[in-house]
C-alpha cells in the first residue's frame, strides 16, 4: 500500500483509494489517452508507471484510446480551441501509443478499448440525456473556460461537452479507479459524478504530479518542444535529461527514475552536500535510458554524451601549445609533466595514480608512457586547469 501511495498528488475522495485497494476485489483501473500526437513522453510515464504498480498487484488495466474524443480535443489547460485531427492521423497515433505503452506495462494483460465503440453508437436521445446530467454553471467553474470567457476568447460547444463525453467512458467500462495528471481532475470528477447519476459505483481518483519539461518552466508537452519521448533514441534520451536545469534534479529523481527509496535518499543527500549536479544528472539519465532500453544502451549513451561534452568543452579552452619535434622522444610522459609544471616526480606520480592525467579524454596511468607515442593535435590534460596541445 505504501508503494502505491508514493508520489500521488491528489487522491479523492479521501480514504476511498485505500478502501478499494483493501476490498480484495480485482479493480478496473482506467487511464485514457487522446491520440493527438504520435509520441508518449516521460510526463505521461509518471501516471503509466503508477498503473504498472497496480497491474503488478493483479488489477485489471483498461486503456481507453480516445479516438472519438480526439476529434474534439481536450480543452484542459488550453486558452484556445485545439485543431481537429483527421481519422487517419488518429488511427496512426493510436497504434504507436499501444506500442509505447508496452515499454512500461505488460501489454498482454492490458485491455485496450476505443471510445468510438460506444460513443459512435450513442443515440441522440441518449446524448441529450447525458447532457442533462450537468449544467452550464457547473462547466463554467472550470478555470480554463472561465479565463477564456472573461478574456473574450471563443469556447466552442463541442469543447463544453468534452468532459461529459470523456466521463461517459467511466460508465461504459465500470471504472473503479481513474489515473492521470492533475490537470485532468475536473474531467475525472465529472466521470465520478456521472457514474453516480447512472447508479454505478463511483470511481476513486488518482492525480499524479505534472512533470515539468526540460525548459524547467512548463509542464512537459510535445507542442512546447520541451519533452523527452519514450521513442527517443538512447543517446537523445540521455542528452535531453542532462540538459534539465539543476532545480529540476529532485523532481526528475522522484518522478522518472526506478531507484529504490534508499537510493533516492542517498542521492538527495549528495544534493544537500552540493555534489556536482552533472554527476547526479548522469545517474538519473543512465537510469532513465536503462528503463526504456538496456544497461548496455545506457552505457553507450553515457559514453556518447561524455565524448561530445568533452569535445565541446575542449573547443572553448586556451591551450599551451607544445611542438612535438622539439621534445626528446625517449622521454616519458611523467618526465615531461614534471618539467612543464615544475612538480616533483613523486607529486607527478600521484597525479597519474589519481587519474588526473588524460590524453584526448583517456586517462593515463602508465608513468613510463613515451612521448613518441603521442600524435599531433592531441590534448594533454593535467588536473582540472592545465591543458596542452601537441603540434
Amino acid at each position: 500500500m505504501k508503494k502505491i501511495l508514493e508520489n500521488i498528488e491528489i487522491s479523492l475522495p479521501e480514504g476511498e483509494l485505500e478502501k478499494k485497494l483493501n476490498s480484495g476485489k480485482i479493480l478496473n483501473i482506467k487511464m485514457g489517452f487522446d491520440p493527438t500526437s504520435p509520441d508518449l513522453h516521460l510526463g505521461h510515464a509518471v501516471a503509466i508507471k503508477k498503473m504498472k504498480e497496480l497491474q503488478d498487484l493483479g488489477h485489471k488495466i483498461i486503456v481507453i484510446i480516445g479516438d472519438f474524443t480526439a476529434r474534439i480535443g481536450d480543452p484542459s489547460g488550453k486558452d484556445k480551441t485545439r485543431p481537429t485531427l483527421s481519422k487517419e492521423e488518429i488511427d496512426k497515433n493510436s497504434q504507436t501509443y499501444i506500442n509505447q505503452l508496452g515499454k512500461i506495462l505488460d501489454i498482454s494483460k492490458v485491455e485496450v478499448r476505443r471510445n468510438s465503440e460506444w460513443l459512435n453508437q450513442l443515440k441522440l436521445d441518449e446524448f441529450i440525456s447525458l447532457l442533462s446530467k450537468y449544467t452550464v454553471q457547473q462547466i463554467m467553474e472550470r478555470n480554463d473556460f472561465k479565463k477564456r470567457f472573461e478574456s473574450g476568447n471563443p469556447i466552442s460547444m463541442h469543447e463544453i461537452v468534452y468532459p461529459l463525453i470523456q466521463g461517459y467512458d467511466s460508465i461504459e467500462i465500470n471504472a473503479d479507479i481513474e489515473i492521470g495528471g492533475q490537470d485532468q481532475l475536473f474531467n475525472f470528477l465529472i466521470g465520478r459524478y456521472l457514474q453516480e447519476k447512472y447508479e454505478k459505483e463511483p470511481q476513486a481518483i488518482i492525480c499524479m504530479p505534472l512533470l515539468r519539461g526540460i525548459d524547467g518552466v512548463n509542464k512537459m508537452s510535445k507542442s512546447l518542444g520541451n519533452y523527452i519521448a519514450l521513442t527517443d533514441s538512447p543517446n537523445d534520451m540521455y542528452g535531453k535529461t542532462m540538459s534539465i536545469p539543476d532545480h529540476l534534479i529532485e523532481e526528475y529523481l522522484n518522478l522518472t527514475t526506478s531507484f529504490s527509496e534508499n537510493k533516492k535518499s542517498s542521492i538527495k543527500q549528495e544534493l544537500e552536500k552540493h555534489e556536482n549536479p552533472i554527476d547526479i544528472k548522469k545517474k538519473i539519465a543512465f537510469n532513465i535510458v536503462e528503463q526504456y532500453y538496456s544497461s548496455d544502451d545506457a552505457k553507450n549513451a553515457q559514453i556518447d554524451f561524455e565524448n561530445k561534452f568533452q569535445k565541446r568543452k575542449l573547443e572553448n579552452i586556451d591551450y599551451i601549445e607544445i611542438n612535438l619535434k622539439l621534445l626528446d622522444q625517449e622521454k616519458s610522459l611523467l618526465e615531461l609533466i614534471h618539467e612543464l609544471l615544475n612538480k616533483s616526480k613523486s607529486e607527478t606520480r600521484k597525479l597519474f595514480e589519481g587519474g588526473a592525467i588524460s590524453i584526448n579524454g583517456e586517462k593515463m596511468f602508465d608513468i613510463n608512457f613515451k612521448i613518441d607515442k603521442i600524435e599531433k593535435e592531441s590534448i594533454l590534460k593535467v588536473g582540472k586547469l592545465n591543458y596542452f596541445k601537441f603540434k
